[in-house]
This record gives structure tokens, sequence and C-alpha cells, in this order.
């Protein structure tokens, strides 16, 4: 079992590489930390990969939802 750094989550598999709760990158294999960033593919900050904080999880220029991308 591993647990979230960010939201304290515990995960269920030893293999899960991002938690269920709130999509951050677990400690583990991960090679790259995964990153927040805006789904809308025409929004100038997904355009740009703006990187949103951990805890964000709208965007805040067009309101589309931030998904955990590596």
């Amino acid at each position: 079992m591993k647990i979230c750094s960010n939201c304290g989550a515990e995960s269920y598999r030893t293999e899960s590489q991002f938690c269920l709760k709130c999509g951050t990158a677990l400690p583990g294999k991960n090679t790259m930390p995964a990153q927040n960033i805006c789904t809308n593919e025409e929004c100038e900050y997904h355009k740009s990969q703006w990187i949103y904080p951990d805890d964000a999880r709208f965007c805040d220029a067009c309101g589309s939802p931030t998904v955990f991308s590596i």
C-alpha cells in the first residue's frame, strides 16, 4: 500500500502509479513527476503546457478541469 503525499489517501494496489483521490503521482517507479495541466486543447494554458499546483482542479483561464499528466 502507498500513501499519497498530497492528500494522504491510501492506494489499494501496490502497483498504483497515481492517487485515486487527487491524481498525484505516488512514490515508486515513476521517473517523471506528474504535472497538473488544463484539459481544454483550445485553451492558451493547455497549448503553453502551463503547470497548475497539485490542488488545482480547474483552469483559471477557461474553467475546464485540470488533469495530472506525465
